[in-house]
């Protein structure tokens, strides 16, 4: 029997009694549970919102969740209504579902849950992405958005959100992650995330492995969609760095020779590069960033009423925390939500950088399906010591578990039950020097939310 939701609390219960594959551990789920005509079906009952506005459409194993905070802030930038629909949300629900930066309220989470349901299958339910994601494209059609940045939640090829028709596809970076249901290899990842190349669609590609990038261009090639492939197309040089940001200089390859002769003379009587700022460090965040600029140059190419600097100025107001992010002064703890090899790998890069010279203890939790041994023995090298906990999300590792793996590479260990226990071993050690909270997203998110709950000067989304 379909209920109709009375609050914010039944709405959420009722949306997680769908099967959630996100609060499932990959192995209990078969590939095959996956289509469209569900989510195809049910949009079609509410008249196709998602046909409503111009969309951005975004892939990829990491950046795409920056990429999107960045793409949606610049159009914010220069006076555009922005839909912006991410996954999975860090504290509240709602973030997932965003207007210019605010929150959808709980009762219009409620609203629009109550305005799909009679139209679920109840012999055949979808999932709780799938309406999750039905109720994003409806919200954004109530509120009238001029643009909504999308991120697919798994894969892309059969993704709920690949039901959209956007102006523009992004493919973010990608690497080995979700190997159960994508694959074991870059190739036939990137043929899935591929899946959300459309025909005749432009679709901007960032740097790849050539693995991965052969697919993306064979597809593209295929749907005759013009190929933007950001190492191809773009230069970047930090001129100001960091820990925590960024200023960058950007220039099309094309103009390397000018791009030289301004190095030179910083001269602005002819030619001038692109200047842009980011609240992001690393060269990842670099390659994201200039990913983002591209989608909106092009969209600026459409839009020729609006004032593109006032779109690239909107990339320094990005807020996307859990990304290399201090979220405590004495002792400095950095979040960061690197959850697989590639990302792991990339966080090293940046603390080395910035603090290697600093005792470094990390804080790691990880889900059980990932290959915690090995982003454990990656990490092992280069930091002093760990303390091993967990999240509250059902796929979350053993910290006994992760500790064997610890002391197997002959690191010193502590165990913490629970995010709480950690940050207590942190408050009554005499370490000096830097923790790193790190091994999944909800591990980053949970630390970061118990140091709110404990009235750290955070900031979050409205």
């Amino acid at each position: 029997m379909k209920i109709r939701a009375e609050n914010i609390h039944q709405t959420l219960d009722a949306i997680y009694s769908f099967v959630d594959y996100s609060l499932t551990h990959a192995s209990q789920v078969s590939s095959d549970v996956f289509s469209l005509k569900k989510i195809e079906k049910l949009l079609s009952c509410l008249g196709n919102p998602q046909l409503s506005y111009k969309i951005i459409h975004i892939a990829g194993t990491k950046g795409k969740g920056s990429t999107c905070a960045m793409i949606s802030s610049g159009l914010r930038g220069a006076g555009f209504k922005v839909g912006l629909y991410t996954s999975p949300h860090l504290i509240r629900f709602n973030e997932r579902i965003q207007i210019n930066g605010r929150m959808i309220s709980d009762q219009e989470l409620t609203d629009c849950f109550n305005k799909i349901i009679p139209f679920v299958d109840e012999s055949d339910p979808v999932s709780t992405f799938e309406i999750t994601t039905a109720i994003a494209f409806l919200y954004f059609y109530k509120k009238n958005v001029d643009y909504a940045v999308i991120e697919t939640g798994l894969g892309g090829r059969l993704d709920a959100t690949n039901v959209v028709k956007p102006v523009l596809s992004i493919i973010t970076s990608i690497s080995i992650d979700h190997t159960t249901f994508l694959g074991n290899t870059l190739s036939s990842i990137a043929a899935e995330k591929g899946g959300i190349i459309k025909a005749e669609i432009p679709v901007i590609v960032s740097p790849q492995k050539e693995e991965a990038k052969s697919v993306l261009r064979k597809i593209a090639d295929e749907k005759k969609s013009e190929w933007i492939d950001i190492d191809e197309k773009y230069g970047f040089v930090p001129v100001k760095e960091d820990a925590f940001s960024q200023e960058l200089v950007l220039y099309e390859k094309k103009d390397e020779e000018r791009f030289s002769k301004w190095l030179d003379s910083h001269s602005a009587e002819t030619w001038t590069p692109e200047i842009i700022k980011i609240p992001f460090s690393g060269k990842h965040q670099a390659e994201n960033a200039t990913t983002a600029y591209c989608a909106i140059k092009m969209i600026s190419k459409q839009e020729p009423n609006i004032n593109f600097q006032k779109m690239t100025a909107g990339l320094a107001d990005t807020f996307w925390p859990c990304r290399f992010e201090k979220i405590q002064e004495s002792p400095l703890i950095i979040a960061d939500g690197a959850h697989n090899l590639d990302s792991i790998q990339k966080l090293i890069s940046q603390f080395k950088r910035y603090y290697g010279d600093s005792e470094i203890t990390c804080v790691f939790g990880a889900s059980a399906d990932k290959k915690c041994n090995e982003m454990i023995s990656e990490l092992a090298p280069n930091v002093d010591r760990f303390i091993v906990t967990r999240s509250t999300h059902p796929r979350a590792a053993m910290p006994k578990d992760l500790y064997e793996m610890v002391i197997r590479c002959g690191k010193p260990v502590e165990l913490a039950e629970r995010i709480e226990v950690s940050y207590e071993i942190i408050s009554n050690s005499r370490n000096d020097g830097i923790y790193i909270v790190t091994g999944s997203l909800f591990v980053a998110a949970g630390f970061r939310e118990m140091l709110m709950q404990r009235g750290g000067n955070l900031p979050y989304f409205d």
